[in-house]
């Protein structure tokens, strides 16, 4: 099964996501687009050409003016300074393969124990399946769901937090704040409509990955794209008369593998950068340890590694979970395979999902066309009314609801 996992570095550079970086007389694909946008917004400007707010063009810079009147001697010593730049950055590229050769070594090996990348790298208990199929079954109450949520403190800290915002504060007869402060209450007060949606949205909080320097946006888009695929799921789901819960919960779970994989190459790439720092300075290799201090995790590995690995891991996390109730398993290991995937099937379901979002985002980030956006809707083959609900949908906020009865 972990057979996938087994890459070579070349396999992986020969991927076009290596050849992102330099703007094309074409536009280059929307999923690259699409990549780069979850990893860097500016990355994915760059992509396109695009210049950002109040740039402007080096030939219209007064940079670009005083080169311009440069004497030919100082364009000489100009072009000798380029050429050695040249080479010291053949160098270091040679350096980075070779950090990354190491790192995808480390990566694949750590991948192919699943529970470890589960409880360990993703901050995940064995309780979390349990927990999800307490929420799936139609008969879910708080008095069920109470034992078993109990046994998640980190669930017990975010729960108290939405219980006590404005958004689901109340006040007793006299105006009064009610502070929640048991965990049955909180329960109680949130209702079983909004701990399905709450709980699996907080479960992929925790597995979001925390350090992503020098790539900050990284766990707002995911959160984002996340949000946006299970919310568009759970939308679609009664068109093919699939489970709405399950189709929310199979779109959220999805980015599990996504998250682990950028956890571990943000790990694994400091890790590894300092064994290599350590053995050049042993070496008294200082052309190396140069190298080695000006290399920064790479966006475009980073990228080429979650779309080589991310949804073969989603698929092993999901069936580490021993899911019983929630039925998601086999149309993980379906999209992971990248097979063919009937319309209605629950993995037709997620592809559909997470193509609206990404035209979403990229959409409101003014890097895509409606002319490319409507081949992509074609091949999903939306159900007939589906697009005019989600495009009238918030599919990035939670559809939280006040006014829960008490479970």
């Amino acid at each position: 099964m972990h057979g996938i996992y087994e890459q070579t570095l070349e396999q992986l550079l020969s991927r076009s996501y290596f050849e992102m970086t330099t703007p094309a007389s074409t536009p280059p694909p929307i999923d690259e687009r699409f990549e780069s946008l979850l990893i860097s917004p500016e990355l994915a400007m760059k992509m396109l050409g695009k210049r950002g707010p109040g740039e402007i063009s080096f030939e219209q810079s007064e940079q670009g003016d005083a080169r311009r009147q440069l004497l030919h001697v100082e364009k000489v010593a100009i072009e000798n300074k380029r050429l050695k730049a040249q080479s010291d950055a053949s160098y270091t590229e040679t350096v980075n393969h070779y950090l990354h050769e190491v790192l995808l070594g480390e990566l694949t090996e750590q991948l192919s124990f699943t529970s470890d990348v589960f409880n360990n790298t993703l901050n995940l208990s064995d309780d979390t399946g349990a927990l999800l199929d307490a929420l799936s079954v139609r008969a879910a109450s708080v008095s069920k769901l109470e034992p078993i949520a109990a046994n998640l403190p980190w669930l017990y800290d975010e729960l108290m937090q939405v219980v006590n915002s404005p958004a689901f504060r109340r006040r007793d007869s006299k105006g009064r704040v009610i502070v929640v402060e048991t965990f049955r209450t909180a329960l109680s007060f949130l209702g079983i409509e909004n701990l399905r949606l709450l709980i699996p949205s907080l479960i992929v909080k925790r597995a979001m990955p925390q350090v992503t320097d020098p790539y900050p946006c990284i766990k707002l888009k995911l959160t984002q794209f996340a949000h946006g695929t299970a919310v568009s799921a759970r939308h679609l789901a009664p068109h093919y008369k699939l489970n709405p819960v399950q189709a929310y919960s199979f779109g959220m779970l999805s980015q599990l593998g996504r998250c682990a994989i950028i956890r571990l190459y943000f790990k694994l790439f400091d890790k590894v950068q300092l064994h290599l720092l350590t053995e050049s300075q042993k070496d008294k290799e200082r052309m190396r340890h140069e190298a080695l201090l000006k290399l920064a995790p790479s966006a475009n590995y980073l990228i080429a590694l979650q779309d080589e690995y991310a949804d073969a891991l989603s698929a092993d996390l999901i069936e580490n979970m021993m899911l019983k109730r929630l039925f998601i398993g086999d149309a993980m290991r379906q999209c992971a395979n990248r097979e063919p995937c009937e319309v209605g099937s629950m993995a037709k379901l997620l592809h559909q999902a997470r193509t609206y979002s990404k035209v979403r985002m990229l959409h409101q980030s003014r890097m895509i066309e409606v002319a490319e956006v409507k081949p992509m809707i074609k091949e999903q083959e939306y159900p007939s009314g589906a697009l005019e609900k989600l495009r009238s949908v918030d599919i990035f906020t939670l559809p939280l609801s006040r006014e829960e009865e008490n479970s």
